[in-house]
């Protein structure tokens, strides 16, 4: 799963990293940037659509703050959104939370890393939740695949700005090998060669969606275009927002956490490789 996440990116850096044609946070305002993003805030994402009245126009690429939490056009009022912050990919085609949007309005979520809370067994077997930061290898932004949708609040007057909300879901697939250790779901991670097509909304199928989801390699981690690696336990407080969370734990600070390819407790017993596993419990650094 994916339910917190950091993005410390200036927002012109967005901009540039993702071709961005019109910037409607310029000005700021209430967008989220943070080093510990968690549902309900409204972080940028990057979503392309037409314009009205221009059919014949390309799509125009926009960077937008959407509140994370998908809510349905259907839903009856907001309130479900804080549980919808996660679409799986396997059934994004099928619930009817997400069906519309995934032809016709998919996104881009930017973060420096994602975090997922690691459970094992301490040498002393005292069990130990520990927090971890997968993020690109060369330090470059990632781009999360996502759905996103329009709720209107009927209890509010036809020209009240607010009375439209916008919201998003991040999508999650089976983890990768090595990554599967740490949890068994992980975000979509789309690769910069796929952001267009992903965007892309003239494709708007059943059909294409399934094609961009299966295009997507889950290979990354394996093959170094992800790392991991455990980071403070501070981050488990939405109200901690410093610059160092992201900093990895010093090795000294680790026993009882499990290693990612060799599976072994560090500083721990010896043969805990199977329990390991089965805790869902890795990372390497």
């Amino acid at each position: 799963m994916c339910g917190r996440y950091a993005l410390r990116r200036e927002l012109d850096e967005l901009v540039e990293e993702f071709e961005v044609d019109d910037d409607t946070l310029a000005g700021g305002g209430a967008v989220t940037l943070s080093t510990n993003t968690a549902p309900t805030t409204t972080p940028p994402v990057v979503l392309e659509r037409f314009r009205r009245g221009e059919p014949d126009a390309p799509p125009t690429r926009s960077l937008r703050a959407l509140r994370w939490g998908l809510v349905p056009s259907w839903s009856p009022d907001a309130s479900g959104g804080a549980r919808m912050v996660n679409a799986r990919a396997e059934t994004l085609l099928s619930k009817p939370a997400f069906a519309q949007a995934a032809t016709a309005r998919r996104c881009l979520v930017p973060v420096d890393a994602w975090y997922e809370w690691q459970t094992s067994t301490a040498a002393d077997g005292a069990t130990r939740k520990q927090p971890f930061a997968v993020g690109s290898a060369d330090g470059s932004v990632l781009s999360l695949a996502g759905v996103y949708e329009f709720w209107k609040d009927g209890s509010k007057a036809p020209e009240d700005p607010s009375r439209w909300l916008v919201s998003f879901a991040i999508v999650t697939t089976a983890a990768e090998e090595g990554l599967d250790r740490l949890h068994e779901r992980m975000p979509l991670v789309v690769p910069r060669d796929l952001r267009d097509a992903w965007l892309d909304p003239s494709l708007d199928d059943a059909d294409d969606v399934r094609s961009l989801v299966d295009a997507v390699p889950r290979d990354q981690f394996l093959g170094g275009a992800l790392e991991a690696h455990p980071v403070s336990r501070a981050v488990g407080d939405v109200r901690n927002q410093g610059e160092d969370l992201l900093d990895p734990v010093p090795l000294a600070e680790l026993g009882g956490v499990v290693d990612l390819r060799a599976g072994e407790l560090i500083g721990g017993r010896a043969g805990a490789r199977d329990g390991a596993r089965d805790g869902r419990a890795v990372t390497e650094w």
